[in-house]
């Protein structure tokens, strides 16, 4: 009987959840381009800046526990866990510079 390889319960989760914050983060970027080309309240982008900060930096949480496990069992399986452990390291980067941006306009706004 062929079994087929199923990934770890905790790996699908993380990588799942990855990729949900990925999107969330780059969707909120966007609406925050776009409601600055449409003037949106200083409030409003203000509150879409600080989700976008949460969001990104839950994302290379996520993606940071991701990535250990997808190498290790990369390492010892030699299966396709590669790939996820570039997704988690790509999307980790992602929400590292859209955490820094978010937070650096924030405290530009702030007028600090």
């Amino acid at each position: 009987m062929f079994r087929k390889s199923r990934k770890q319960l905790t790996i699908r989760f993380l990588h799942r959840t990855t990729l949900f914050l990925s999107s969330l983060s780059l969707g909120l970027a966007l609406f925050f381009g776009f409601g600055n080309a449409q003037h949106f309240l200083d409030s409003t982008q203000v509150l879409i800046l600080s989700i976008l900060s949460f969001t990104s930096l839950a994302l290379v949480l996520v993606s940071s526990f991701l990535f250990i496990p997808a190498v290790i069992l990369f390492f010892k399986t030699r299966r396709r866990f590669a790939v996820l452990a570039l997704v988690a390291l790509f999307s980790g980067a992602i929400g590292l510079i859209l955490a820094v941006l978010s937070q650096l306009v924030i405290l530009l706004s702030r007028g600090v």
